[in-house]
């Protein structure tokens, strides 16, 4: 974490023994190796709103989110004024490895959204736990893998897919993700604002206010614009939704060329 912010954490203190066996990347790791990491790192509970790193910062650290029920959001700016969120991370998750392990610059921005306990785990110290424990490398590649294969996912549906079908695609990802089953469907437990959504593809917040006005005027979505929050009414009209293109595509089919 940058020198500058230190002023806006509400706390900071060495964390107490067995936190990171909350994180999945640290579950299988030796019970002396994860010791030892939290001897060496430091718990922060930042605010609302403070931002860990930013884009272009060193990747001196690691951090793990191992409590609180708000989240880390990881995005850039244009100069333009336009956003791109590229992930969002929550408790059991952890955050800023790939420059760390690259020894680039940060490659984002992450900023604490809600409520979190981080735990900050020297970037040194965290390569050479990796060198040493297979568990831990296991896990990570695991990780780094269904990462990549997510981002393919995302940048073929926005080379391809039209918005409706890439916002029905993005909501059932982050129901199943963190949805929670209420009386009138699955809600998704951040809030997402109409320009959070429309960052997290690309697109317009007039675009997607349009969509989530049809979806809600056919009972498929319920959005409370005081609270941000989401609901999935009919995720099976959203699932039809997303397999329409692939539904298309094969009754279509790619185009052959027939030689005589």
């Amino acid at each position: 974490m940058t020198s500058q912010l230190k002023p806006l954490l509400c706390h900071s203190q060495k964390p107490q023994v067995s936190l990171l066996a909350t994180v999945a990347a640290f579950v299988n790791l030796d019970q002396a190796e994860r010791g030892m990491l939290e001897r060496v790192s430091m718990m922060l509970e930042p605010r609302d709103g403070t931002q860990v790193f930013g884009q272009g910062d060193i990747s001196d650290a690691v951090y793990a989110i191992i409590g609180g029920d708000g989240h880390v959001r990881i995005g850039a700016s244009h100069r333009c004024s336009k956003s791109l969120m590229v992930e969002v991370f929550h408790a059991g998750d952890i955050f800023g490895e790939i420059g760390v392990i690259d020894g680039r610059p940060r490659s984002a921005t992450a900023v604490v959204e809600g409520r979190v306990k981080l735990v900050r785990i020297p970037g040194a110290v965290f390569l050479s736990a990796l060198s040493r424990d297979l568990a831990l490398a296991d896990a990570l590649s695991r990780s780094l893998a269904g990462r990549l294969r997510r981002t393919f996912e995302l940048f073929q549906d926005a080379t391809f897919e039209r918005l409706e079908v890439r916002l029905a695609r993005q909501l059932l990802y982050l129901a199943d993700r963190e949805g929670r089953d209420t009386v009138h469907g699955v809600r998704l437990t951040q809030r997402l604002r109409q320009e959070d959504l429309a960052d997290l593809l690309g697109a317009t917040a007039r675009s997607i206010i349009t969509i989530l006005n049809a979806w809600r005027a056919a009972g498929v979505v319920l959005y409370d614009t005081e609270r941000a929050f989401v609901t999935l009414c009919n995720p099976a009209a959203l699932r039809a939704i997303s397999q329409q293109a692939a539904i298309e595509f094969r009754t279509s089919g790619p185009s052959r060329t027939v030689h005589s």
